[in-house]
């Protein structure tokens, strides 16, 4: 099943023996920094590393690889890109085919929970024909997909191989789509670009810009935090967006360094349960960190921020997509994340649907995958 330049084969992905074997050496001789203090306004703490640090040692990869062999993978072509995919079919008689994008410092992974409530009746979902086959790829650089082959592959270029996936690589004609984080912006684009293919999307907290004038006063509220979240949180965001080869030559060379890097901004942007911790599981964190580190992903994972700086048109302002929209705003981070006004997604989409939940964070469908999934039912199932 593949088109002229698309070329689809199922696959087996896991991790090399003597990576990890490289990898446990690593974090056994770490050198710790020196202690800047136990809060985390500094960033992530040196204890809180060192209890990562001997988690990690002693994870189960062979667990992990349990689950991947669990998926079913494909590598894909799409001209000059190879991506990772992983295609769940739907049971009942008609899964509406449903493509999953992720974000950073995110993964295919994070939709593991999803997965059985949206893909199978007898796990969660009520109705039998309210179910979904899903397609969820790797974003270029991340994880099992080869790294781009220019560092200025924009959001609007992946939606373009991700249509072309769904179309010529699976042969879905019509499809929905879900974005969070940097799956925002490519879920936007594909509805921006294949109305006609693209029968509904949904968004999770989207990050959006507001207009430099005629603002209402929701919008200038936004604007204000937008500003002082990025003077205090955004120092990661810029050094991918103008040095990311810098970075990347520090934390592929650290596995301690790359868990203090991503370990930060997944504590800072998850919900938490009631005992305090964030509400992002220990060995979920643990294997997403082992898939940066066995693929050597985390400089190319800092490419889309050099991309959107550097080679991005913005989405235009005023000038709605038709395709219906949903849009989700998640809280409940322990570091804040601005949240966008209803009337600027609405500058920027047709939005049929919004619903507000004081938890599930950045990494909704971690946290809160129940919700998560239901409002994904919900919104698609007139659009079927």
């Amino acid at each position: 099943m593949s088109g002229n330049d698309v070329r689809l084969e199922e696959t087996r992905v896991g991790f090399e023996s003597g990576v990890i074997h490289d990898l446990r050496l690593r974090l056994s001789r770490r050198r710790k920094a020196q202690d800047l203090g136990e809060g985390w306004e500094r960033g992530t703490p040196n204890s809180w590393i060192s209890d990562l640090v001997e988690d990690w040692i002693q994870f189960d990869v062979e667990a992990l690889q349990a689950q991947l062999d669990a998926l079913t993978h494909y590598q894909v072509q799409v001209d000059d890109q190879c991506l990772h995919v992983v295609r769940v079919v739907g049971s009942g008689p008609h899964p509406m085919p449903l493509l999953l994008t992720h974000g950073w410092p995110g993964s295919f992974l994070e939709h593991l929970k999803l997965i059985p409530l949206l893909s199978k009746p007898e796990e969660g979902v009520t109705d039998p024909t309210d179910t979904f086959t899903l397609i969820i790829p790797s974003l270029p650089g991340f994880g099992f997909s080869g790294p781009p082959p220019h560092p200025d592959r924009t959001a609007r270029d992946v939606a373009r191989l991700w249509h072309r996936l769904m179309t010529e690589g699976f042969g879905y004609e019509r499809y929905g789509a879900h974005g969070s984080d940097l799956g925002n912006g490519v879920t936007s684009w594909l509805a921006r670009e294949y109305p006609a293919n693209v029968v509904g999307i949904h968004l999770s907290t989207p990050g959006l810009a507001a207009p430099t004038e005629g603002r209402s006063p929701a919008e200038e509220r936004f604007v204000d935090t937008v500003a002082k979240w990025t003077t205090e949180e955004g120092g990661y965001m810029h050094e991918h967006a103008t040095k990311p080869a810098t970075l990347a030559a520090s934390i592929s060379d650290s596995p301690a360094g790359l868990a203090a890097w991503i370990g930060e901004k997944v504590v800072a942007w998850s919900s938490e349960w009631p005992d305090g911790t964030p509400a992002f599981d220990r060995d979920l964190l643990i294997s997403t960190l082992t898939l940066y580190w066995a693929t050597n992903t985390a400089g190319t994972s800092f490419l889309p921020y050099w991309a959107s700086q550097h080679a991005t048109a913005p989405l235009p302002l005023n000038d709605p997509c038709a395709v219906p929209t949903s849009v989700t705003i998640f809280g409940g981070e322990r570091v804040p994340l601005p949240k966008p006004p209803r009337e600027l997604a609405e500058r920027y989409y047709n939005v049929t649907d919004w619903s507000e939940y004081p938890i599930g964070g950045h990494f909704p469908a971690v946290a809160e995958p129940e919700i998560l999934a239901t409002v994904l039912r919900k919104f698609f199932r007139r659009l079927r």
